[in-house]
């Protein structure tokens, strides 16, 4: 009898060890591998579920990469400058949502390398408004913190850049446009360059950009030119927006967004599903007015787009 019991307890433990073994092959199969990945960074660039679903899929550690090639297939897309725009604010908004912690860090300095310096001011409007430290509900002291990590990770990136005194004033200009006392960070952030020279510059560029949205000294010191007019540089939708600090205050994980699953924690970032990427038209890419006209399934990137009227007291323009 006892010899039996002894059976069973050893074929119920052979059991679960099986079971548990094929639950981690099967949470290992579902990852993919960089090769298996790397096929689908085309396709992730034209589709908003193909790179949802393939970002939850990448290991963490290869997150940064990845970001790395996604954005420079988007710099290689033959489209409009309004509709290249909008796929670098997708596709910057994506990959900083499906990493947590320290990783983080790193892929918004990737973003900041990597992004076109004549984008980056659409880039970096949208992420300030991200960023924003009261819609993260960050304190003072939280707020500079999670601005100090993010941005000492940038500058040693860009270093490796074409123009990193000017990247560097893009990164800071996130933070500085999403904190509550801009004139009391500012110091701080610019202490944070590599040196003189470097805070000098950055300290002549932002005045300007930040109250006016003017950055035309920043684009010339890199010798590029304006994507737009100023007076047609147009805003992304800011409807729906995601938390992209919160987490790193509080440890929540933001996978939630990568899956489309759903939470009920007081401080959840919503669902990743913005304005300007249409669910109901994944291969569309669209902009909270910048999208084709009459809601085409089959638009993709040679449709119409038209200006977007704004939100109540939002000009349409960056130059605003």
């Amino acid at each position: 009898m006892m010899k039996q019991m002894r059976s069973r307890v050893f074929l119920i433990m052979a059991i679960a060890v099986s079971m548990g073994a094929g639950a981690m092959f099967a949470a290992e199969g579902s990852a993919l591998t960089r090769s298996q990945w790397l096929k689908k960074i085309g396709a992730s660039v034209t589709s908003d579920a193909v790179l949802r679903e393939t970002l939850g899929q990448v290991a963490p550690e290869e997150k940064v990469e990845f970001t790395q090639r996604v954005l420079k297939a988007v710099t290689r897309m033959p489209v409009s400058p309004e509709e290249k725009a909008a796929v670098f604010v997708r596709t910057a908004v994506a990959c900083i949502a499906s990493v947590a912690g320290e990783m983080r860090y790193k892929v918004i300095a990737e973003i900041f390398a990597d992004v076109p310096v004549e984008y980056l001011p659409v880039v970096m409007e949208e992420l300030a408004k991200r960023f924003d430290q009261e819609y993260n509900t960050l304190s003072d002291a939280q707020y500079e913190k999670i601005a100090s990590a993010a941005l000492t990770a940038a500058f040693a990136r860009n270093a490796q850049t074409d123009a990193p005194s000017v990247r560097d004033t893009f990164a800071i200009l996130a933070f500085l446009r999403g904190s509550k006392t801009p004139a009391a960070l500012q110091d701080k952030l610019l202490a944070l360059l590599p040196d003189d020279r470097m805070r000098g510059l950055a300290a002549s560029w932002i005045p300007t950009a930040l109250k006016d949205r003017n950055y035309e000294a920043l684009l010339a010191a890199a010798d590029v030119q304006q994507v737009y007019h100023s007076n047609k540089l147009v805003v992304v939708g800011h409807a729906s927006l995601h938390r992209l600090l919160a987490d790193l205050n509080n440890g929540e994980s933001l996978q939630n967004i990568v899956t489309g699953s759903e939470t009920n924690a007081p401080n959840a970032a919503p669902r990743f599903h913005d304005n300007f990427i249409e669910q109901r038209s994944v291969d569309h890419v669209s902009a909270s007015g910048l999208r084709g006209g009459g809601g085409n399934t089959d638009g993709g990137f040679n449709s119409t787009f038209t200006l977007p009227r704004g939100y109540q007291n939002q000009g349409t323009s960056l130059g605003r």
